[in-house]
């Protein structure tokens, strides 16, 4: 199960990042329902990250209007898994995408510092 927090309306919580003769470490990404895919990060923190890019695609906006965006492989440890993920430089913070939740059942407490968990759903008995 993974834990995080509503802080300023915004459900977030912990990803942590497995880089190459680097220590883990943790980033709380905002869990984005309307973002399909993984992960986002600024553009700023994947050349911090030293991410090395992978491909870039076509994608719309929100507002309609067409942009290349450049993905990047990382490893990461989601729920105590390690896993390679496609991360979008993109925007200003982290996001969270519903790629990044499939197969987990999302409960969010809306109070301040209220609860979100991520609970793995499952799978159906044969």
């Amino acid at each position: 199960m993974i834990h995080g927090r509503l802080i300023g309306g915004k459900a977030t919580v912990p990803v942590i990042f497995r880089l190459p003769g680097q220590p883990d470490f943790s980033l709380n990404f905002v869990i984005d329902t309307g973002f399909n895919g993984y992960l986002t990060l600024p553009p700023q923190a994947v050349r911090a990250m030293s991410l090395p890019p992978s491909a870039s695609i076509p994608g719309t906006l929100a507002d309609g209007s067409q942009v290349s965006f450049s993905i990047h492989l990382t490893t990461i440890v989601w729920d105590n898994v390690e896993k390679i993920v496609p991360i979008l430089a993109s925007g200003n913070k982290p996001l969270l995408g519903t790629a990044m939740m499939q197969g987990y059942h999302l409960e969010i407490d809306f109070e301040d510092n209220g609860l979100v968990s991520l609970e793995k759903i499952p799978s159906p008995m044969s």
